[in-house]
């Protein structure tokens, strides 16, 4: 799993790393100071680095690995936060935060700004937030920011960080195209045609039918011991409950729905649903132009397309609702309005508006007795989570002092139960079937001590808890002899064959060396063997080959040899030895107009591009001076893995 980790932060991510952050505000979401609180004695605001005039703080770092560890775990469920900062999190990240502040930093300094209605456009394009119709939806945005604990501001900043990157490096590849004498010689390579041939000199055709010894096995067996091993494997005894532990407990009381009702009043008041077709566009003089255009409200969205805009069609359930979502202005000009009319341009959040109000739906206050039902399950849910919660940290507290996963069972009335033997990903082994929510507890169970406490975790869905501990234990060994003792003589006779089979291959290429072909070579040993396969491929076959099926081993060999060679090849599982001929190599001249040499340019061009940006981040980087706070780091590594 680290390994894993690992090489997802040596990944060559380039430009699409520096740029992806306006993509769908993943890390760069988490690069904002979301919690501007403090943690664990040293505060959210303490700096981890100071890049040029810009700081990245420890909050920001925080949040920043917390958000990637997560999406890990989209992957990998069972991945944990000690695997992940182990791999190296905390400095990859970091580094790539670091770069990304001295992108905006350096921008700054050469005074690149970016304005709001850019970023606004930028919000409307973006694909995680359109709507089932292709448009930007204001709620789909609102609910992803929220989710994700950011205001508008933060993700406004971060868009435009985004953009001052993307200023700074796409002009980098503006006019670059790569020479085309030098496409034309790399597509000359895929004209190239080799001629040759390759035979397999076959390790069955040297195997001895005679019996093999016992003692010879079991020390064939001793020396690929790994070879033959069967992984450690483990059942998981487990019990599992639900709300059905808390009986009555949960259930609301009189007094607490009426405490609820009280103090949601307002949401239950009587209140007013709009319905109504905006119109977004980056200044206020557009938005009063596009107005001067409208004869009638019904024409809104002609006038719209007609230059190319679009609108959208939001439904406000209360003026309060709209306010939150967006701006007090916006709310006013929608619930100030009469249907049907056109208002505005008024500015939002994303630029200024033009609103055309549509259905007015009046929505009467709602009393106690008509929302009791919806208050007693939420405030139900809301004690079962908490209960069960606490009910989860005494049952754990009893765990670990001593008590056993059957007794602590039996006081639940919950059924004891075993799974079929499991390796360490959570794969049955042999016969059987395990449900995936069991299968995820494998990798802490091949972690703990059989005959140590039991635990307890959450289950997949929330909903119930889970006590587990490991049952039986089957280390790692080989299977008896007698169990395999036929594969063992198959594999030995094989092995013994392979090895005949290695020296007749080297008796073929002296042969080859004194001068003889490779059919007249293979004609000089002692037992048959297949008839040489003759080998006419260019390198454009080779290549359409490899994206059909992979390449053979002996023709990507025979595509690395010098003409008027021979090299010999091991083949796979220990069948035989290939012998690789290589005669000639034609290379015919490409025509002037051949496509191939167009579409190789266009290939080189775009690494030139690549490489060029890649030389300007890194330079940019070494150019503003980067500051680092060890102690923060050190700290925010140890809040995370405690």
């Amino acid at each position: 799993m680290i390994q894993g980790f690992r090489k997802l932060f040596q990944s060559p991510l380039g430009l699409a790393l520096t740029l992806g952050f306006v993509a769908l505000i993943a890390l760069a979401f988490a690069s904002a100071d979301i919690t501007g609180s403090g943690f664990g004695g040293i505060a959210g605001s303490e700096r981890v680095a100071t890049v040029g005039d810009q700081k990245i703080t420890t909050s920001q770092l925080r949040t920043t690995v917390g958000s990637a560890f997560e999406q890990a775990r989209e992957n990998n469920p069972t991945a944990t936060m000690e695997d992940f900062l182990e791999a190296g999190a905390i400095d990859n990240l970091l580094d790539q935060m670091v770069e990304r502040y001295a992108l905006y930093d350096f921008g700054l300094s050469k005074g690149v700004r970016i304005g709001d209605s850019l970023i606004g456009s930028e919000l409307t394009q973006m694909a995680a937030f359109q709507g089932p119709d292709g448009k930007f939806s204001q709620d789909l945005y609102n609910q992803a920011i929220q989710r994700r604990g950011l205001s508008d501001q933060m993700v406004r900043e971060d868009i435009g960080q985004g953009l001052v990157s993307r200023m700074l490096l796409v002009p980098t590849t503006y006019g670059d195209k790569a020479p085309l004498n030098v496409a034309r010689r790399y597509a000359g390579l895929l004209n190239e045609t080799r001629h040759g041939g390759v035979a397999l000199i076959p390790s069955p055709a040297f195997i001895d039918q005679e019996p093999v010894d016992d003692a010879v096995l079991k020390k064939y067996l001793a020396d690929n011991r790994d070879t033959y091993m069967l992984p450690e494997r483990r059942t998981i005894r487990l019990a599992t409950f639900g709300a059905e532990v808390l009986g009555d407990a949960a259930k609301p009381t009189e007094a607490e729905i009426a405490e609820r009702y009280k103090a949601n009043a307002s949401q239950y008041t009587a209140r007013e649903e709009r319905e109504f077709e905006q119109l977004i566009v980056p200044t206020e003089a557009a938005a009063n132009a596009l107005k001067g255009q409208i004869a009638s409200p019904s024409q809104l969205r002609a006038v719209a397309e007609k230059q190319g805009l679009e609108t959208n069609t939001v439904t406000a359930t209360s003026r309060q609702q709209l306010t939150s979502t967006s701006t007090p202005q916006v709310a006013a000009a929608v619930y100030d309005a009469a249907s049907g009319s056109i208002v505005g341009p008024v500015r939002g959040p994303l630029g200024f508006y033009l609103i055309r109000v549509g259905k007015v739906t009046p929505v009467a206050a709602r009393g106690i007795d008509a929302v009791r039902g919806e208050i007693a399950e939420a405030i139900g849910q809301e004690k079962t989570r908490s209960l069960m919660a606490d009910r989860a940290s005494q049952i754990e507290d009893r765990l670990q002092s001593g008590a056993s996963l059957a007794d602590v069972a039996k006081s639940l009335n919950a059924e004891v139960s075993n799974t079929p033997p499991l390796t360490e990903d959570g794969s049955v082994f042999g016969e059987g079937e395990v449900d995936p929510s069991e299968a995820r507890l494998a990798q802490t169970v091949f972690a703990m001590q059989p005959g140590g406490d039991a635990q307890i975790a959450a289950s997949m869905d929330g909903q119930r808890y889970v006590i587990f501990e490991p049952g039986e234990v089957t280390r790692a060994a080989p299977p008896p002899f007698d169990d395999i003792k036929d594969v063992l003589t198959r594999n030995y006779k094989l092995e013994q064959g392979s090895e005949k089979a290695k020296a007749a291959a080297d008796k073929v290429m002296a042969a080859i060396k004194g001068g003889k072909t490779l059919s007249e070579a293979l004609a000089g040993l002692d037992v048959r063997t297949p008839p040489v396969d003759s080998i006419d491929l260019s390198r454009r076959q080779l290549m359409a080959q490899r994206q059909q099926r992979g390449i053979a081993p002996p023709l990507a060999l025979m595509f690395t040899m010098a003409p008027k060679t021979a090299k010999r090849l091991e083949a796979p599982n220990g069948l035989g030895w290939f012998i690789v001929s290589l005669d000639s190599i034609d290379v015919p001249e490409l025509a002037d107009d051949d496509p191939i040499i167009a579409q190789t340019q266009a290939e080189l061009s775009h690494l030139r591009q690549q490489e060029l940006i890649d030389q300007l981040r890194v330079a940019i980087a070494k150019e503003v001076p980067v500051t680092r706070n060890d102690n923060a780091i050190a700290a925010v590594r140890t809040q995370l893995a405690p």
